[in-house]
């Protein structure tokens, strides 16, 4: 009996080690980055993340960049579910249609502060868009909204709601390609990696993006009007991921470490950055002779009204897609969006 009791002794005591063992083993994550490696969000922010990951875990989980992406901006959610690579991040609406929870971060004239929009988002994805299992498929680490997305053109300056009217212009959400034909222009839905040719082959007159996109992605020259319209034509919905099967290889402490560095802290770190680089934009944009034009009282009345459907639109498709009550969930992210501006 005394040699049973030691040897179950030993035994669990074995068990109890190979399972921390596993938890303490070095992991090493596989990101994959479809970013210009110039892009302020990689030096500014992704780049520092990654090595406030190591230093809080000790070394026991690193980063390592894969030298190149895997897939294409837009796949990167299926490359990280399928284990193609560890981690990434991507836009949702790069899949339209696919996230209709998430979707209610790009309606128009949301907001105009980044660093308030994405700590506001990730605390309604919290209470809202996690618990619907809309992303069970992957870890998020953070998700947050962005600068308002504005209109830049090469063709015509955009001065009143009539300048839109017969612009082909790159959109890269539904929700904007349905402001934007409410306004009369031609939406071309696209990602921004593909802007760049359409706009030196003359197949758009401009697109609607945030500002430090343009010179972020080397179309500075390929543009001369902005116009600025307070809360913007739309937003836009970021997310960190990781798969979830290597997030279960990582020990829970160091979870929690990733965890404190990533969520509502990455969000805010994300909207600052945001917000510098399209203060940084517009003096670009100066120095380069663009036209620069602030909308007005009178214009943002007229698209608060002309953009109604919008809302109205994604209400009814996320009221079809299962979402639970998403006017309540409109208004309330309004409230707290506007507490922090």
């Amino acid at each position: 009996m005394f040699v049973k009791k030691i040897l179950g002794l030993g035994l669990a005591t074995a068990l109890s080690f190979g399972a921390g063992a596993a938890w303490a083993e070095n992991v090493t994550i596989k990101y994959s980055s479809w970013l210009p490696p110039s892009h302020f969000l990689w030096t500014d922010v992704y780049v520092p993340y990654f090595a406030e990951i190591e230093k809080a875990t000790e070394g026991r989980v690193k980063i390592e960049v894969l030298p190149k992406v895997v897939g294409n901006a837009s796949s990167q959610y299926d490359v990280v579910r399928d284990a193609l690579a560890d981690m990434s991040f991507t836009v949702a609406s790069y899949t339209p249609g696919r996230f209709p929870n998430s979707e209610i971060g790009e309606l128009p004239l949301l907001g105009t502060d980044a660093a308030v929009m994405g700590p506001a988002y990730w605390r309604h994805f919290k209470k809202w868009i996690e618990p619907s299992g809309e992303f069970k498929e992957i870890k998020v680490l953070s998700i947050w909204m962005i600068s308002p997305l504005q209109p830049h053109t090469k063709t015509r300056a955009i001065r009143t709601v009539e300048d839109f009217k017969g612009l082909k212009m790159r959109t890269p959400n539904p929700n904007v390609v349905m402001a934007l034909e409410l306004a009369g222009g031609v939406p071309i839905l696209k990602n921004s990696t593909e802007a760049f040719e359409m706009l030196a082959s003359g197949a758009i007159d401009g697109q609607i993006t945030i500002p430090n996109t343009i010179p972020g992605f080397g179309q500075l020259d390929l543009l001369k009007y902005v116009t600025i319209i307070p809360g913007g034509m739309s937003n836009s919905v970021n997310m960190m991921f990781i798969n979830n099967d290597v997030w279960a290889k990582i020990s829970p402490e160091d979870q929690a470490a990733i965890e404190a560095l990533s969520g509502e802290k990455l969000a805010r770190d994300i909207g600052v950055a945001y917000m510098k680089a399209d203060e940084e934009a517009m003096e670009i944009f100066r120095n380069a002779g663009y036209e620069i034009i602030e909308g007005d009282g009178a214009m943002l009345e007229q698209l608060s009204e002309l953009w109604k459907p919008v809302e109205e639109g994604w209400i009814k498709r996320a009221t079809e897609a299962g979402v639970k009550d998403p006017a309540g969930q409109l208004a309330e992210l309004r409230a707290e969006i506007a507490k922090g501006q």
